[in-house]
């Protein structure tokens, strides 16, 4: 699978008022900039629009149905996920500085281009708090792959952005059990029974990741099934994994939907827990999760995690 990583660095115009988590806010700004850009009709659905088979917003933006008597995921997912600074700041002036990450998956890749002047467009127009007033302002003065400059701010070109192949996943040989500890840095969301769970014991994590692993091959038209042999063999090695400490936590948070026009809840796991076991075996499952996130909402940013004391 093709796949971007970049991170945006930006600089107020003027002071700005964000939320906590900017995910929600950079994600909302992305789509209203991007729908401005590339809108011909300025229908207020994509699905009445005659365009929205060529556009690449829907493309881009939206979920969207896979083609009929595909074998992939019924639902495609966004090809993208923006990954925002960690700190809480919520008050800034004319002056600062703030960065965040974008990480783009298959076709995706092709387009880093509009999601760049999408990202222009909302520092023009403002971003959070007090736009009528013209706060928020902001502008990119670069984006960084692995560190190294890849876009000419004052003439707004990109250089080359290498495209990296993210393969997917295989299991590894079997090892001596060992520790994981799993830091949910962002809020995981995701049903069991069809309700939102709070628990989240090893054989659920490996589902999630073979779920997300599913959604984003169905971006290239393709499936993903592991032999059934195969796959019971990693069941019955999940379920021997335990949890050694338990540190998980359910935090709220709401967004307000500019196209649905309510507040919505966001809620998830956040904090760290700790497994012991065989999870030597999942080592390229759980790097490739740490890539790409995982659960509901990936696209704002949450389902993010990091690993630690793999052994």
């Amino acid at each position: 699978m093709k796949y971007i990583s970049v991170r945006f660095v930006c600089r107020m115009q003027t002071k700005g008022c964000f939320s906590a988590y900017k995910g929600s806010m950079l994600r909302g700004s992305l789509g209203a900039s991007l729908r401005r850009a590339v809108c011909m009709t300025q229908k207020t659905e994509c699905c009445r629009c005659m365009l929205c088979g060529t556009c690449i917003f829907p493309r881009l933006f939206t979920a969207a149905s896979a083609p009929k008597g595909s074998d992939t995921a019924p639902q495609l997912p966004p090809p993208f996920c923006i990954e925002p600074s960690r700190d809480r700041q919520t008050e800034y002036a004319a002056g600062d500085s703030f960065s965040f990450g974008l990480k783009l998956f298959s076709y995706a890749t092709d387009y880093l281009p509009y999601f760049i002047h999408a990202f222009t467009l909302a520092g023009q127009h403002g971003m959070g708090r007090g736009t009528e007033q013209g706060q928020g302002k902001f502008c990119i003065e670069d984006v960084l792959q692995n560190e190294a400059s890849v876009y000419d701010a004052r003439e707004e070109q990109l250089h080359d952005a290498a495209v990296q192949e993210l393969p997917i996943p295989r299991p590894c040989p079997a090892g001596p059990d060992g520790q994981l500890i799993c830091r949910l840095v962002t809020p995981l969301r995701f049903k069991t029974a069809n309700r939102l769970s709070a628990t989240l014991d090893f054989a659920t994590l490996l589902r999630l990741i073979f779920r997300r692993i599913r959604s984003l091959c169905a971006l290239d038209g393709e499936s993903f099934h592991l032999p059934p042999e195969e796959f019971a063999a990693l069941s019955r090695t999940a379920s021997a994994v335990s949890v050694e400490e338990n540190a998980l936590r359910w935090e709220d948070w709401s967004r307000y939907s500019g196209r649905q026009q309510t507040v919505m809840q966001l809620g998830g796991l956040t904090g760290h827990i700790v497994y012991q076991g065989p999870v030597a075996v999942f080592a390229r499952y759980l790097d490739f999760a740490s890539r790409v996130h995982i659960g509901k909402q990936s696209s704002f940013g949450l389902g993010a995690l990091e690993l630690g004391g793999l052994s």
